[in-house]
């Protein structure tokens, strides 16, 4: 019989080959296809929740993604997929992270200062952030930190200290926390501050003066004793310094001497209150 009909024979074999390559494609692809069924389910159901939590129409979701409101429908219905470009709009939309709309997973943190995050400038940073003082700062300009214990607002930025002239209140490498001051007027006599000019950023000490428009500066070092004096019109920015992360410790004999220093100091405060009193009874006796 097989001899007599090799044309079926034949037939017969590459059918068998072909309904077991095709069983076997689709036990290998058929998870794959529900898994994807899944996933576009689940989205369609978080993009719905997120919408009707935001009390949001599709209208007005489609329009923010520059497509239809049917186009939107579709993709809330789990009929269409989502592109990337809408995925990313979707997220900024809601104030949510790109992950938790394709997976819904909240766990991640959104950098974003609303979370309190703070910006970070490093040294190297300072002459790009004076210039784009005017610029909103975005989460791909510079690293961003959370500070433990510190309630952070839109305005506070952490700044990399450069220079000597701050010693002993700041050293090179300090990370200086700041917030920006917008009444000038009210800054008070001995704030620290750093001071965003046309061309670069200064950590100095305020100091009150009467002179009308002008500003003076000076520093904690006392081996730099030089004052600096600015117009109101060369200064760009002023921001407070509320604090420093610092890697620098004082050492434990420093601490000692400091004690013995604030020590002698009031004693000789006291010496100088006595020696006036003396003087003064001295002048009425010769009066």
């Amino acid at each position: 019989m097989f001899i007599l009909m090799p044309g079926l024979l034949l037939f017969a074999i590459i059918k068998e080959t072909i309904v077991e390559y095709m069983s076997d494609l689709y036990n290998t692809i058929h998870p794959s296809i529900n898994s994807i069924m899944l996933n576009r389910i689940d989205l369609g159901n978080r993009l719905k929740q997120l919408r009707k939590t935001r009390q949001f129409s599709q209208q007005f979701v489609a329009e923010n993604l520059f497509i239809s409101q049917a186009a939107y429908s579709l993709i809330e219905n789990s009929q269409n997929g989502i592109v990337a470009e809408h995925v990313v709009g979707l997220s900024e939309l809601y104030d949510v992270t790109t992950d938790y709309i394709l997976k819904g997973d909240n766990h991640l943190i959104r950098i974003s200062p609303l979370n309190g995050f703070v910006p970070y400038v490093k040294i190297k940073a300072h002459a790009g952030y004076v210039k784009n003082l005017s610029k909103e700062i975005t989460t791909e300009d510079y690293e961003w930190y959370r500070i433990p214990g510190f309630n952070a607002t839109l305005e506070h930025r952490l700044f990399e200290a450069e220079g000597e002239s701050m010693i002993p209140t700041i050293f090179p490498g300090d990370v200086v926390i700041t917030q920006k001051q917008n009444k000038w007027d009210q800054i008070l006599d001995g704030s620290l501050v750093i001071i965003g000019t046309k061309e670069s950023l200064l950590i100095k000490r305020f100091k009150e003066t009467n002179e009308p428009d002008v500003f003076i500066f000076e520093n904690d070092n006392p081996d730099s004793t030089e004052e600096l004096s600015f117009s109101i019109h060369e200064i760009k920015e002023i921001m407070m310094v509320r604090g420093k992360i610092s890697n620098v410790l004082a050492p434990h004999h420093q601490n000692g001497t400091n004690g013995k220093i604030k020590t002698m100091e009031e004693s000789i405060e006291f010496l100088r209150k006595e020696l006036l009193s003396i003087t003064k009874k001295l002048n009425l006796k010769e009066g």
